[in-house]
């Protein structure tokens, strides 16, 4: 049940990522990629907000919230997982991890999107960067 439960959110998740960044988008007129901040910033507060609910509270059974938490704020952003992970090591008093996560992530993962285009670009033969 849990994993026809995170399937089903996580497409409904997907689908209101595409949904919601597209009235975003055509809404704001901007070279800032609003529809995506927007959506990663409402995927970390959701997620903060069915973790109090569903692990804390134990207002949500377990497979509603795991579908919640990896289905649907999983298809509509990974950003929020990412925050919950930084939150929960804060919580837990594991700074040192806390910080290195917080601060590799978004770096390494930029590096990372980079490298992607590149080596892509050079197998496929057009521009590199």
């Amino acid at each position: 049940m849990k994993i026809a439960l995170i399937g089903i959110f996580g497409v409904l998740g997907v689908m209101a990522r595409f949904y919601l960044g597209n009235v975003i988008t055509k809404s704001i007129s901007s070279d800032y990629p609003f529809g995506t901040f927007v959506i990663n910033m409402l995927g970390a507060f959701l997620i903060g907000v069915i973790y109090v609910i569903g692990t804390e509270r134990l207002f949500l059974p377990d497979d509603i919230r795991l579908g919640l938490m990896i289905g649907f704020l999983g298809g509509f952003t990974t950003f929020s997982a990412y925050c919950i992970e930084v939150a929960r090591l804060i919580e837990d008093a594991r700074y040192f991890y806390a910080i290195l996560y917080f601060g590799l992530s978004p770096i390494l993962g930029v590096i990372a999107v980079f490298s992607g285009l590149a080596l892509t670009r050079f197998l496929l033969g057009t521009k590199v960067l």
